[in-house]
């Protein structure tokens, strides 16, 4: 009301009543945030705080006394001044690197790494963002433990901030005998309150102003300070890039604070009481006015302090979304009041103090390079990187099994093209491409250690191609795909998806490298489940019995254009439409691609076809061989994608998405891609499963140790030749030709078995629809392969790593009779991997994997060594020293998780695997 009566005003408002519009305007923005933290909260105990960064000013208070009145550990919510002290001292420098051990342990204290454990190798940035318990350990250990106490001290830690009254406490600071279990925030003997937390981030950010946490309305509050303090300015930029990489990629992604319309960056914390359960969660988050990557001091807005007392850092970090989300929203109101006012909210300094309302390219550039917003579908979170980083991961994943750099140079320049042209795919949601093959897989890859020499490789392809971009006619970014295998010839989109028209590079070019038979496939339908299939989509519905199916007309490159069905009804639809539809009902591995044949036999439908994926652009399989007679990847792509010019760009991204112009460099030429599947037919995506490497786990290959177990891969050097591949719904198989084919059917149909199994046991743990799917299945064909390739003794007889396991030779594990207990023990660690998110303890994934694996009555005959403890049993799982000492530890793990199982039941134990956790 009082907006509209001073609009009536002639001549518009005074500076008094601008002032009362804005405080107006304030109030009810803090009770914005007051009702966004309170339903955040809910009835949990805890804390919530929401302190404007500048003032001290509390704009809103959830959770009573609390917030003055207790003081508890602060996990690793103390760690950006740990970092603060030992780079002040020297301990730590910019260019401090360290290989995680995956615990930190000394003198008695022991915390254990939460990040996933194939992050290996991290700077001081990644160390904070993924809050490396071992990186932080060993920096306290170099730092003296009076610069420390110092910092803490001077940051407000161990006195009362003067904003609590007579109930406040002063918690707990200690001056001497420090160790790194205080420096960790892991200690009785340190402990804050929420409000010297929050106080505390503050002033690290602000330009070193401490100031005394008070609750007030907007109008006529003075701000006290309660010191000044220097930050280093290099120190306070590092602090602030790990704590953006938290939000982005690390402890607290899963919360999705940046896919905001306020830059948010903070830090999460989770503290562990004496007896050991009911954590307590922290999270500190400051959002700021600028999309500047450096965030001057004045621009760090508000800071919101999450203290949940039975919780983690993460599930804070979750609670304080909607917080940042109501703050972007009154940022937005106060710009459109702003305006209604006469007011320029950029007047003045020049900054704008509204929401970034930019989108796509425009908001993603920092410190002018290009950036993507890759949704993490499984990791429910989004990642912000940079264009070439984002190449990386998707070579990571769509490359994993080449070996040719001139292949994954021409791989890297069609990621690099369809990121470009696709970048407003998804542009109605707050990130830009998906990592499903709806836009192009894409693989986080947080252990480049795992397999050194294959990822210095990608590194090289994406270095050696990096800005190379395949453009239209008119200088765009092309319109480009790739897909596994063409089969001999790749599609032309106009007669697959009906283009009305077609750039020159998708009208198809005959590939003899791919035309051999080993990617050739076939596959019989009962008539049953083809009817059933078909009903299940009005285009294909012929009622209630199909007669015949038959291969109406063909494109020039042999692939199925029309397919003509005869039942009750007569339906002619496309022939990628036909594989669409299969599919969806019956597997995407039914019907590899749409150049195929058919015919009858009984009661069944056969159909004999060449090439996986929809076939259109570059094709690997061709590129690979191409690629191995000496072709360069310029070469490549003019073959596959004729007519598209390569060029260099500067990817400074303009608002079409595109890079900005670059000229041309003279004698290179085209390229293409998408992944094996078109978004927009039908909806649905057909999974190209390519391999990523992190972890690894093994079973043994004698008569006597038949049982699998974990540990990290060393050197997997050699690439997977495969000469044919078999698909199922959930599965991948690659196996030798020297294997039947109907051996390589024979293990799929035990591992859809096993996934149907695991699937009914996860759900009545409640866990959903958690049994994994998109795995990838490489059968090798002598025992020296699988050891070159993985780089594991001889009697482990697989490898698994994320959704890939690789496999001794089929038959040496049929002789030895442990074909299906290893299928079934490797896919039960793929599940472990998946849903505990690498957490939890070796002895509890293998004890669990055994079980499940029906082991558990060969491990009782193991000869006991007597119980082990468990960190001793966890550190000896890690390498065995021999095949009979790992069936051992194995027994002893399966012991361990037996009595869980008889306590709390198999539900139980997985419950334990999801929540990363032994006890």
């Amino acid at each position: 009301m009082f907006v509209l009566f001073a609009w009536a005003l002639p001549g518009g408002l005074n500076e008094q009543k601008k002032t009362a519009a804005a405080a107006l305007g304030e109030a009810a923005a803090d009770e914005a945030l007051r009702r966004a933290a309170e339903s955040a909260l809910g009835r949990r105990a805890g804390v919530i705080l929401v302190l404007d960064a500048q003032t001290g000013r509390l704009r809103a208070a959830v959770g009573g006394r609390l917030a003055f009145a207790e003081a508890t550990p602060p996990g690793s919510a103390v760690k950006p001044f740990t970092a603060l002290a030992a780079l002040a001292e020297g301990a730590l420098t910019e260019e401090t690197r360290h290989s995680c051990r995956g615990r930190y342990e000394r003198e008695g204290f022991r915390a254990t790494c939460a990040h996933p454990r194939y992050r290996t190798r991290f700077d001081p940035r990644a160390a904070l963002a993924n809050s490396c318990n071992d990186f932080f350990g060993r920096a306290a250990e170099a730092t003296p433990a009076e610069a420390f106490a110092r910092t803490l001290e001077q940051f407000g830690f161990g006195a009362a901030t003067g904003g609590g009254g007579d109930s406040e406490t002063a918690g707990a600071l200690p001056r001497e005998g420090l160790r790194a279990a205080e420096m960790l925030g892991e200690s009785e003997r340190l402990r804050v309150t929420p409000a010297q937390l929050v106080t505390a981030y503050a002033a690290l950010f602000n330009g070193g102003r401490l100031l005394v946490p008070a609750r007030h309305g907007p109008e006529d509050f003075a701000p006290q300070e309660r010191a000044r303090l220097r930050v280093d300015e290099a120190h306070r930029a590092l602090l602030l890039e790990g704590m953006r990489g938290a939000v982005s990629y690390g402890t607290a992604s899963r919360a999705g604070l940046s896919t905001l319309p306020v830059r948010v960056f903070g830090k999460t914390g989770t503290s562990t009481p004496p007896e050991g359960f009911r954590p307590q969660g922290w999270f500190v988050g400051l959002a700021t006015d600028t999309s500047a990557a450096e965030a001057p001091p004045e621009s760090v807005r508000v800071a919101v302090l999450v203290y949940l007392r039975r919780g983690h850092g993460a599930d804070a970090a979750v609670l304080a979304r909607p917080v940042f989300a109501a703050y972007a929203r009154t940022l937005a109101h106060d710009k459109e009041t702003a305006a209604a006012l006469g007011d320029d909210p950029r007047d003045g300094d020049g900054d704008d103090a509204g929401v970034d309302e930019s989108s796509g390219a425009d908001s993603l550039g920092e410190a002018g390079g290009a950036s993507v917003r890759v949704r993490l579908a499984r990791e429910d979170s989004t990642l912000t990187l940079a264009l070439e980083d984002y190449v990386f991961g998707v070579l990571a994943a769509e490359g994993s099994v080449e070996n040719e750099p001139e292949a994954l140079k021409a791989l890297a320049v069609v990621a690099r093209t369809y990121a470009l042209r696709n970048l407003r795919r998804h542009g109605r949601e707050p990130f830009d491409l998906c990592d499903t093959t709806h836009c192009q897989r894409y693989a986080p890859v947080r252990d480049e250690g795992a397999r050194p020499e294959f990822y210095e490789l990608l590194r090289r392809a994406v270095r050696e191609t990096a800005g190379e971009v395949l453009r239209d006619r008119a200088g765009r970014a092309a319109e480009v795909y790739f897909s596994a295998s063409c089969g001999g010839s790749t599609a032309d989109v106009r007669t697959l998806w009906g283009a009305r028209e077609a750039p020159p590079q998708l009208r198809g070019v005959a590939d003899a490298s791919c035309a051999s038979d080993a990617h050739a496939w076939t596959d019989a339908v009962s008539a049953e489940d083809l009817l059933r299939a078909l009903r299940a989509d009005r285009r294909s519905d012929v009622g209630a019995h199909l007669d015949s199916v038959r291969v109406a007309r063909r494109d020039a490159g042999g692939r199925a254009e029309l397919v003509e069905l005869a039942g009750e009804r007569r339906r002619v639809l496309r022939g990628w439409d036909f594989k669409i539809i299969v599919g969806r009902t019956l597997g995407w591995g039914v019907l590899k691609s749409s150049r195929f044949e058919v015919a009858r036999s009984g009661r069944r439908f056969v159909f004999r076809g060449r090439g996986f994926g929809h076939g259109l652009g570059l094709c690997q399989a061709g590129a690979h061989r191409l690629a191995a007679r000496g072709a360069g990847y310029k070469q490549i792509l003019g073959h596959y994608l004729p007519g598209a010019g390569l060029r260099v760009a500067d990817c400074g991204l303009r608002n079409d998405g595109n890079c900005a112009d670059a000229q041309p460099r003279p004698a290179l030429r085209p390229a293409g891609m998408k992944s094996d599947e078109r978004a927009g037919v039908g909806g649905e995506e057909y999974a190209a499963l390519r391999p990523r490497f992190t972890r690894a786990s093994f079973s043994t290959g004698n008569d006597e140790a038949r049982t699998p177990f974990h540990s990290a891969i060393r050197s997997p050097q050699s690439a997977i030749r495969a000469s044919a591949i078999l698909s199922s719904e959930h599965f991948r198989l690659s196996y030798p030709a020297g294997v039947a084919r109907r051996e390589a059917e024979s293990v799929l149909r035990a591992l859809e078995a096993a996934h149907a199994d695991l699937s009914r046991r996860l759900e009545r743990a409640s866990l959903g629809r958690a049994a994994p799917d998109a795995v990838e299945v490489f059968a090798h064909a002598t025992t020296g392969d699988f050891v070159g390739a993985t780089g594991q003794p001889a009697w482990a007889a697989a490898a698994t790593s994320g959704r890939r396991v690789e496999l001794q030779p089929l038959g040496t594990l049929r002789r030895r009779g442990v074909l299906a207990a290893v299928l079934r023990h490797e896919l039960a660690h793929v599940a472990c991997e998946m849903i505990g998110r690498g957490r939890a303890p070796r002895w509890l994934v293998e004890g669990l994997a055994a079980h499940f694996a029906g082991e558990g009555a060969s491990l009782a005959r193991a000869a006991d060594g007597g119980q082990l403890p468990l960190e001793e049993l966890d550190r000896r799982l890690a390498r065995p020293a021999s095949a009979a000492e790992m069936r051992a530890l194995y027994a002893a793990a399966y012991r361990e998780v037996a009595a869980i199982i008889r306590r709390e039941g198999e539900s139980g134990a997985w419950r334990r695997v999801a929540a990363g956790r032994a006890v």
